[in-house]
């Protein structure tokens, strides 16, 4: 959960923002793995969302997506990795 009413509000932004997006727009799931951030394996600000179709979602599969922003939490861009079982620790 987001406490910050601001940052909760760019998250969710950027999700909605992303799924009209034509490779994202068909998943009816999306599910924040970690708002913005950056990480080791990629250095630019980004959230980390779990999509899935209806299909995926009843097998329990996701395909993760980064989100991208700039300094003023505008959707920039994304990047759509291959679907994956989901994890224990995704809940």
């Amino acid at each position: 959960r987001i406490h910050n009413p601001a940052f909760r509000n760019l998250t969710l932004n950027l999700v909605e923002e992303a799924s009209k997006q034509p490779d994202l727009s068909h998943f009816t799931f999306a599910t924040l793995k970690n708002p913005t951030h950056t990480s080791h394996t990629d250095a630019t600000p980004h959230a980390t969302v779990l999509f899935a179709s209806e299909e995926q979602f009843k097998n329990n599969k996701a395909q993760t997506a980064h989100i991208y922003h700039d300094a003023d939490g505008n959707y920039t861009g994304h990047t759509l990795y291959q679907e994956r079982d989901n994890k224990p620790s995704d809940e």
